[in-house]
């Protein structure tokens, strides 16, 4: 699985089908985003919606992936938006540590078969 996250995988959706048949989720790859946001200021914008069509984003002025030797490390600065800064602040229902280890900024990539997250347990309870 760290191998698929790194180099990328899906398909880029597109209402006209201009880049492949099926249109659907589509990973750039870690290496990629790495890379992109190595060549100067970056920033990222998160749109979410649910099924009630119900829309909300989150703006980060600042953002960095770091390459595979540094666990490809998320780094985001200057929240600006209406989704929650869960970022940078963490899951606002829980607290304590559990809060805390929710706080993706500065935390290292993590998937099943390479665990880099720090958790000791599967879930946050």
């Amino acid at each position: 699985v760290w191998d698929a996250y790194k180099k990328g995988f899906g398909n880029i959706a597109s209402g006209e089908k201009k880049y492949c048949n099926i249109p659907g989720e589509y990973w750039l790859g870690n290496d990629k985003i790495s890379q992109l946001t190595k060549t100067g200021p970056t920033e990222v914008l998160i749109e979410m919606e649910d099924w009630n069509d119900h829309k909300v984003s989150a703006h980060y002025e600042g953002f960095t992936i770091e390459d595979e030797g540094n666990k490809y490390q998320l780094s985001v600065s200057n929240y600006k938006g209406n989704a929650g800064n869960a970022l940078m602040e963490g899951a606002s229902q829980l607290h304590g540590e559990n809060r805390t280890m929710t706080i993706h900024n500065g935390m290292f990539f993590s998937t099943y078969d390479r665990d880099n997250d720090g958790w000791l347990t599967a879930d946050p309870k």
